[in-house]
C-alpha cells in the first residue's frame, strides 16, 4: 500500500514539473492563458452587453423660427442624438467630399406652417441611404417632427373648437398645453433606440459558444501533449527519466497525469472567465462544468497519450492531433447545433465533441445536473479506458523499440 502511494507520488510530482515547464515556456503561456482571455474579451465585446445607438445629426435651420427651434432642442434631448447645426453652403461642401452622408435641412416656412396647421415637410440631402446611422437620424428626426406637428395642430383644433369670442379662455388652454408640454419634454424623450446583438430570448447560443470554445481548447491540448511526448522520446528523456527510482508504470501514469493538469490550467481559467462575465448560473452549474471538464480532459489526455506513442515524430504527431481536433470541432457542433438527422447528424454521433457539449448545455440551460448527463459520462470514461489500454500497450521509451 505504502509503495503504491509513493508510485502515485512520483506520478503527480511529474504532472507537476509540466506545469512548471508550462509556465516558463512563452508561447505556450501566451497559447493557453492568454489567448483565452482576449477570446473571451471579444465574446464580451460582442454579446455580453447591449449596444446603444449614438449618433450625430447635421442640421440645417433655414427657417428660424420658434418651432424650428423647438425641433432641434427636442432632437439634441434624445439620449442617442447630438446635433450639429451648419449653414447649407457648408453642410453641401461636407456632402461632396462625403465628410457627412446625411444632413437634416428645416425649410423656410416651417414655423408658421406648423402653427397654422399646415403640413410641412424637411429636407433630407443625403449621399444614395444616408449610412446606417443616418438613416437611424432620420427615423428619429421624423418621429420629432410629428410630435411637433400633432402639438400644433390639437392647440389649432381647440382654438376653432372654442370660437372667436372665446379668446382669452383659449389662451389660458394654449397655456395649459404648453405647460404640460413642457413637462413631457424634461420627463424624457418617449424615443430610443437600442440594437442587441443577440435575442435577449436565446441565452443558448452563449452556452453553446461557451461549451464549445472550452472543448475545443481542451482539445488542442492534444497535440501539444502528443508531440512532447514524441519530442522526449527521441531526446531519450524518457530513459533518462527510468534511471531514477520512477518505474515504467509511474511514468506512464505521470505523463497521463501531466496531460490533465496542463488542460486543467487552461479550462478552469476559461470557466472562470465565463462565470464571471456571462454570468451563467450558480455553484451548482460551475461544479457540474468542472466535473464534466474533468472527464474530458482525461479523456483527451488518453488520446493524446495514443497519437504521441504512434506517432514517429513530432509532425507525425501534431498532424494527428490536428486532424483528429479538426474533425472534432466541424462536425461535433462546437459552434452550431447539429440536428440528429441526415449524414450530418450520423457522423456528430461519433465525435466526443457532440454529446460533451450537449451534456454542458443541459447543464448550463435546462437546470440538469452533470450526473444526470449518464451517457456524455459513459462515453468519456470508456474513451480514456480504452486510451489508456492502448497507449500502455504501445507507449516506449525510445524509437530503439524499448516498450514499457
Amino acid at each position: 500500500m505504502r509503495a503504491g502511494f509513493a508510485g502515485l507520488n512520483r506520478a503527480g510530482l511529474l504532472a507537476v514539473l509540466e506545469i512548471r515547464r508550462m509556465m516558463v515556456n512563452w508561447g505556450e503561456l501566451a497559447f493557453g492563458l492568454a489567448l483565452p482571455v482576449v477570446l473571451f474579451a471579444l465574446m464580451y465585446g460582442a454579446f455580453g452587453q447591449d449596444v446603444v445607438f449614438r449618433g450625430t445629426a447635421q442640421v440645417v435651420d433655414r427657417d428660424g423660427g420658434a418651432e424650428a427651434r423647438a425641433f432641434v432642442e427636442q432632437l439634441d434631448a434624445l439620449p442617442e442624438i447630438s446635433v450639429r447645426e451648419r449653414s447649407l453652403s457648408d453642410a453641401e461642401r461636407a456632402l461632396d467630399r462625403s465628410a457627412i452622408l446625411l444632413a437634416i435641412v428645416i425649410p423656410p416656412g416651417f414655423s408658421e406652417g406648423l402653427e397654422r396647421g399646415e403640413t410641412v415637410s424637411l429636407r433630407f440631402l443625403q449621399h444614395g441611404n444616408g449610412g446606417d446611422e443616418g438613416q437611424v437620424v432620420a427615423a428619429l428626426a421624423r418621429a420629432v417632427a410629428l410630435g411637433l406637428a400633432r402639438e400644433a395642430s390639437l392647440r389649432t383644433q381647440l382654438a376653432a373648437a372654442l370660437g372667436e369670442g372665446e379668446v382669452s379662455l383659449a389662451q389660458d388652454l394654449r397655456r395649459q398645453i404648453d405647460a404640460t408640454v413642457a413637462e413631457l419634454r424634461t420627463a424624457g424623450p418617449a424615443v430610443g433606440v437600442q440594437v442587441r446583438t443577440i435575442d435577449e430570448g436565446n441565452p443558448g447560443f452563449i452556452h453553446r459558444m461557451v461549451a464549445g470554445l472550452l472543448v475545443m481548447f481542451v482539445m488542442f491540448s492534444v497535440t501539444l501533449s502528443s508531440q512532447y511526448l514524441v519530442e522526449e522520446r527521441q531526446l531519450g528523456t524518457l530513459e533518462r527519466l527510468l534511471t531514477t527510482r520512477m518505474n515504467a508504470r509511474e511514468l506512464f501514469m505521470g505523463k497521463f497525469l501531466a496531460g490533465i493538469a496542463r488542460g486543467a490550467v487552461q479550462a478552469v481559467l476559461l470557466l472562470v472567465l465565463a462565470f464571471g462575465t456571462f454570468r451563467l448560473g450558480g455553484v451548482a452549474e460551475f461544479g457540474g462544468m468542472l466535473l464534466l471538464t474533468a472527464l474530458l480532459l482525461a479523456a483527451v489526455s488518453a488520446i493524446g497519450l495514443v497519437i504521441g506513442a504512434l506517432a514517429q515524430t513530432p509532425d507525425q504527431a501534431s498532424w494527428a492531433a490536428a486532424f483528429l481536433t479538426t474533425y472534432m470541432a466541424i462536425f461535433g457542433g462546437n459552434f452550431i447545433a447539429i440536428s440528429g438527422e441526415g449524414v450530418l447528424g450520423w457522423i456528430s454521433q461519433f465525435t466526443l465533441n457532440r454529446h460533451v457539449i450537449d451534456a454542458m448545455i443541459a447543464v448550463l440551460s435546462q437546470g440538469e445536473s452533470a450526473w444526470q448527463q449518464v451517457g456524455a459520462i459513459a462515453l468519456m470514461l470508456v474513451t480514456a479506458l480504452l486510451g489508456l489500454l492502448l497507449a500502455r500497450w504501445a507507449f516506449r521509451f525510445s524509437d530503439a523499440g524499448a516498450v514499457a
